[in-house]
C-alpha cells in the first residue's frame, strides 16, 4: 500500500488496536531488555539466579514506572508502524543497506513466479502470490502478496487504481465487511510488529551474549534464547504473509459489493449493463486519480423535478 492504506478510525491511545499492535510488542521488547539487565548480561556472565532474585524485588511502584515507560515508548513508536510494514514489504529504496539487496530479492521472486506460472502451470496461484506484471515485483514475499491484491482487486470492474480508490469507497462499506477489513489489517500489523520485535530481540540478545569471546564460552544454554526468538520471528513473518492474503481477499469483496455505492455517492446513476458500468468506473478513476480529465458527463444523476401545484 502499498498494503498500508489507513483504514477505519485513527487508533488512539486507548483503542484496542493500539493495545494489540503497539503496546503488546513493545512490552515484549521491554521485558527482554529488562531480563538482560537483571541477569547481569551487560556486565558479565548472565545468571538465572540473579534474574530471579532481582525480579522478586520489583514492587508496585517500580512496575508502574516500567509500565508507564513502555506505554510512552509505544505511543512514540506507533506512527512508525507504516514505515515498518513498508520495510517488510520490500520498499527499500531509502534504506541504506537493504537498497543494495533490492535487485537480488526481486530476481529471486521473479524466478519463483516463473516457476509457478510456467513449470507448475498454475497461473491462478501465481496471480495470488505475485502481481500480474514483472515490473510490479517487490523483493519480499509479503510485499508481492499485498501488491497482487492492490493491482487486481476491483480490476474487472474498471478500477485501475484500487488502492487510491479504496479510501473513497470505505465510508460506504457495510459494517460487517468494514469490521472484517479492520480485523484483517490489525492481524497484518500485529504480525509485522511481532516479526520485527522478535528479530530485534534475537539480534540484541545474541550480540550481548557473544560480545566478549571469553564470556561467550560460558553462556551455554542462554544462546537458545536468541535462536528461539529468531525462529519465532520467522513464524511471525509467515503469519504476516498469510494475513496479507486474507487482507487482499477482503479487498476483492469490497469492490465486488460496494462499487455501485461509490458511483451513487459521486452523483451518478449506476448503469444497467456491466460494460457500461466498467466504462463509467474507468472514467471516474481517471478523473479522480490522474486529475487530467473532466468528470464524465454520462450517467449523471438527474435533479428531482419540481412537483406541479
Amino acid at each position: 500500500m502499498s498494503g498500508t492504506v489507513p483504514l477505519g478510525n485513527v487508533a488512539t491511545s486507548t483503542s484496542p488496536r493500539f493495545n494489540l499492535v503497539g503496546l503488546a510488542p513493545s512490552a515484549l521488547l521491554a521485558t527482554a531488555i529488562g531480563a538482560l539487565v537483571a541477569s547481569g548480561a551487560f556486565s558479565g556472565v548472565p545468571s538465572l539466579h540473579l534474574l530471579l532474585a532481582r525480579s522478586g524485588k520489583v514492587n508496585v511502584f517500580i512496575a508502574s514506572v516500567i509500565f508507564l515507560a513502555v506505554f510512552c515508548a509505544a505511543l512514540v513508536l506507533q506512527p512508525f508502524q507504516l514505515l515498518l510494514v513498508r520495510v517488510l514489504e520490500g520498499y527499500w529504496e531509502g534504506v541504506p543497506v537493504l537498497r543494495h539487496l533490492q535487485w537480488a530479492g526481486i530476481e529471486i521472486n521473479r524466478r519463483r513466479r516463473w516457476k509457478i506460472n510456467v513449470l507448475e502451470d498454475n497461473t491462478e496461484r501465481a496471480l495470488q502470490l505475485y502481481p500480474p506484471t514483472t515490473n510490479d515485483l517487490l523483493p519480499t514475499r509479503l510485499g508481492n502478496v499485498l501488491r497482487s491484491a492492490e493491482r487486481q482487486a476491483g480490476e474487472k470492474h474498471g478500477f485501475s487504481e484500487p488502492v487510491e480508490m479504496l479510501p473513497r469507497i470505505y465510508p460506504y462499506i457495510s459494517p460487517p465487511l468494514a469490521e472484517n477489513l479492520r480485523d484483517a489489517r490489525n492481524d497484518l500489523d500485529i504480525a509485522c510488529r511481532m516479526c520485527a520485535v522478535l528479530w530485534t530481540i534475537a539480534l540484541l540478545v545474541g550480540c550481548t551474549l557473544t560480545a566478549d569471546g571469553a564470556v561467550a564460552a560460558s553462556v551455554g544454554a542462554w544462546l537458545a534464547a536468541p535462536a528461539a526468538a529468531a525462529l519465532f520471528g520467522v513464524f511471525a513473518y509467515r503469519a504476516a504473509v498469510r494475513c496479507a492474503g486474507d487482507y487482499g481477499r477482503v479487498l476483492y469483496y469490497v469492490f465486488d459489493l460496494h462499487r455501485r455505492d461509490l458511483i451513487r455517492a459521486l452523483g451518478y446513476v449506476p448503469p444497467e449493463g456491466p460494460d457500461e458500468e466498467k466504462e463509467l468506473i474507468e472514467a471516474l478513476t481517471t478523473w479522480l486519480i490522474e486529475r487530467e480529465s473532466a468528470a464524465p458527463a454520462s450517467y449523471r444523476e438527474k435533479p428531482p423535478q419540481d412537483l406541479a401545484p
